[in-house]
């Protein structure tokens, strides 16, 4: 009882193998309704092609350079521990390459105001050397890269 299962759907067949389903095949085997195409299989059985899929990771955590403007109250409240010689960064997580998420950000498509307002460039020396990761390891990465940030002085905003 302590395997995972997933539903996986069988490739359509073609209409002219198949045949008709009638009121009486509801309950029977019947090729053409959809219901009998999905199959559950459970993890010793052929998850092969799942593998594959699942060890291709592509999220990346990234850090972007703010401009010192964007330290308002609001923000220096999160970091008071912060060395005023050092920049204010946003540190985030994508799915996608992390320059098309900047440049998403800078056009306003789902963009952190900050970094939209007031983001110069990408910082890839801090970010670079973690990068790909499966989704859960970047959710948490992308919180610990803050704190760490936020502990050598660096003013810090996203990282959820």
């Amino acid at each position: 009882m302590g395997s995972i299962s997933r539903i996986q759907i069988a490739p359509k067949k073609s209409r002219r193998y198949t045949k008709r389903c009638t009121k009486n095949d509801v309950n029977k085997s019947c090729p053409n309704r959809a219901f009998n195409r999905v199959g559950i299989v459970s993890d010793s059985e052929s998850m092969k092609g799942w593998q594959t899929k699942e060890q291709k990771f592509h999220h990346s955590v990234y850090v972007v350079l703010l401009d010192d403007a964007v330290a308002k109250p609001s923000i220096l409240r999160l970091n008071a521990t912060r060395d005023p010689l050092k920049p204010c960064v946003y540190v985030g997580m994508t799915g996608l390459p992390v320059d098309h998420r900047f440049q998403n950000h800078k056009n306003g498509y789902k963009s952190a105001w900050v970094v939209k307002k007031y983001g110069i460039r990408l910082m890839p020396e801090l970010y670079e050397y973690l990068n790909p990761m499966p989704f859960e390891a970047a959710a948490q990465m992308e919180i610990e890269l803050a704190e760490d940030l936020r502990a050598q002085g660096y003013t810090v905003t996203g990282g959820r």
